[in-house]
């Protein structure tokens, strides 16, 4: 009898924690996190110019949907132009990411406009799969130019084209004759350090390419990639011939070395000293979207860039490198 209370109280204490288990279990059972699909996107909120604002996660997703059939951009394969022989670089599509996307949406503040996320959609046919053609331009749908300045000579110029290149902000893709760079290598590290993509005009620009026999000019390519990397530091990636000159081994040669030969589609004969405004008149009345533009340093180049680039960028075009315009990345514009 002398533990009965002890007992009762064990009792009342082992009922209470029953009681109280049992109560947190329906509680819990209660309380439910929302489901992702009933999460609801904030006021205002729209994407490509619809609006989402107030939606739940499924019915945002329908809108998604219905933008991504009409958004959808194809990709254009890289072909031949029967015109001038030469390949024309291939561009990606562009297919909206739902999933991505409307994870954006949910998490986008009240009234904000939401770009769709896209995923790259690559050619079937590449640049790579034609290897044995020049290129003349870009592909037409990047609203690129690009800038090929060839220096074999014109020391006492090219600072001043660095300077109004850099104050610009704008890119090119230097071709530098080998022979040359060995002869200055101070000025040709002074492209590369600039931050300047730089690539090969072969070693000799007093070789005549398109009459050479294979084993000159692979003698010469060779000559040309080593001695720039060597001074510069980087692989070259693109070459041009001195005059343009081209044939079946100058093709074979740059293939064989992983090299695009590159030629172009505006040339400003600079070298002639034709006057600033005569270029002016030339080039920007005639430039178009993924056009190469030839120049050296002169004594007018210089002058000619610093009005030639806003009025490039005036047209909707802006100076990239040759790697930014033949990657086949595609951008999304509104």
């Amino acid at each position: 009898m002398k533990y009965s209370c002890f007992r009762a109280f064990k009792g009342g204490r082992i009922l209470l924690f029953v009681f109280l288990f049992l109560a947190g279990f329906l509680l819990f059972q209660n309380i439910k996190p929302e489901p992702a699909s009933s999460r609801r996107i904030k006021r205002n909120v729209a994407v490509a110019g619809r609006t989402v604002g107030g939606m739940t996660a499924e019915e945002a997703e329908v809108v998604i949907n219905e933008l991504a059939g009409a958004m959808h951009i194809p990709p254009v394969d890289a072909f031949v132009d029967t015109a001038t022989g030469g390949v024309v670089a291939d561009l990606n599509g562009l297919a909206i990411a739902v999933e991505e996307t409307l994870q954006k949406l949910l998490v986008a503040e009240e009234g904000e406009e939401v770009t769709p996320a896209f995923r790259q959609i690559p050619a079937k046919v590449t640049l790579s799969d034609l290897p044995l053609h020049p290129i003349y331009r870009g592909n037409p749908e990047k609203r690129q130019v690009v800038f090929l300045i060839n220096v074999a000579w014109g020391n006492e110029y090219l600072k001043g084209l660095l300077d109004v290149l850099q104050e610009e902000k704008s890119q090119a893709t230097f071709f530098l004759t080998g022979r040359w760079v060995n002869g200055n290598p101070k000025e040709a590290r002074l492209i590369s350090e600039a931050g300047f993509e730089i690539a090969s005009h072969g070693y000799s620009d007093a070789l005549s390419m398109g009459q050479a026999e294979m084993a000159v000019i692979e003698e010469d390519m060779d000559k040309s990639i080593k001695v720039i990397k060597e001074v510069c530091g980087v692989d070259s990636l693109y070459i041009s011939t001195h005059k343009g000159e081209l044939s079946p081994s100058v093709l074979q040669a740059a293939a064989d070395r992983k090299l695009r030969v590159i030629m172009w589609t505006l040339d400003t004969v600079d070298w002639r000293l034709p006057g600033v405004q005569a270029m002016l008149d030339k080039i920007i009345p005639a430039a178009d979207n993924g056009n190469l533009i030839l120049m050296h340093p002169t004594s007018q180049t210089a002058a000619f860039l610093r009005q030639a680039i806003p009025a490039l960028r005036e047209k909707g075009l802006e100076p990239v490198n040759l790697s930014q315009l033949l990657n086949p990345f595609r951008e999304y514009r509104e």
